[in-house]
């Protein structure tokens, strides 16, 4: 089968929590397609490793920000379009402790929605300006558990279902000014934090497995083979689609085996 490719040359991406996992990997995959890519993380410092990781070069831009900061968001894409635009929003900063309800209060209620929901809001209307003059599209990072709920995590469910029905609000509203804004929603990753905690588990392989079990599809999702879904949903092929919420998942949403 031929690999489908793109060509992003000349568009510009800011890609928000670029210091690892999917906010990586999305931002490896778009500079890899051309595109020029501000990669946003909490310092300076974890910016500049990314864009070394990536080769560095002009069509790489720190966007150093904390979005759970009320001025986090703006200093972000300040920095992502300080040549005049901007194409492509990738909303992906996240934080997810699991708690149960009793032991939830209101600072880890309040980081959850901040960085989750409120941050991805004030991006997106900072952006705003750029993406009308480019009739961009926003890509928002939820979750599968956005789409359905565990025991344990309601902050995290919470602001990840939100942040599907902000993302059809937007996606009405902004249509017609030619920007789309979808939602994707992955199952679990092979990401940098998973294997952090498979260690922190004291089994790691005991701990894969049971993650592998709970996709129908037998294994996780590595973060690139998801971050090349987000080149799909940024393509002409997906010119018609906007406000959707598109899972990811192994079938995890669809049911168990």
């Amino acid at each position: 089968m031929a690999e489908v490719t793109f060509d992003y040359g000349g568009r510009v991406a800011l890609v928000t929590g670029a210091g690892r996992g999917l906010g990586f990997a999305t931002a490896k995959t778009l500079h890899q397609a051309g595109a020029t890519v501000a990669v946003n993380d909490r310092t300076a410092e974890s910016c500049q490793a990314v864009i070394a990781r990536l080769g560095g070069g002009p069509r790489l831009i720190a966007a150093p920000a904390d979005l759970a900061t009320t001025d986090g968001p703006v200093q972000a894409v300040a920095q992502a379009t300080a040549n005049g635009r901007l194409d492509f929003l990738i909303n992906n900063a996240a934080v997810n402790v699991e708690r149960p309800i009793a032991a939830t209060d209101d600072a880890h209620w309040d980081q959850h929605l901040s960085v989750i929901l409120r941050a991805s809001f004030l991006t997106v209307q900072a952006a705003l300006p750029f993406l009308r003059s480019s009739r961009g599209c926003i890509v928002n990072i939820a979750s599968e558990l956005g789409l359905h709920a565990i025991a344990n995590n309601v902050a995290y469910v919470s602001a990840k279902h939100g942040l599907i029905a902000m993302t059809k609000a937007m996606a009405i509203e902004l249509a017609p000014s030619g920007i789309r804004a979808n939602a994707i929603c992955p199952g679990t990753m092979d990401t940098e934090l998973m294997q952090e905690c498979a260690r922190d588990s004291g089994d790691p392989e005991s701990y894969y497995a049971a993650f592998n079990r709970y996709h129908p599809i037998g294994r996780l999702a590595t973060p690139d083979e998801v971050a090349a879904f987000v080149l799909c949903l940024l393509s002409p092929a997906a010119a018609y689609m906007t406000g959707a919420a598109v899972a990811i998942d192994g079938g995890s949403t669809a049911g168990r085996l």
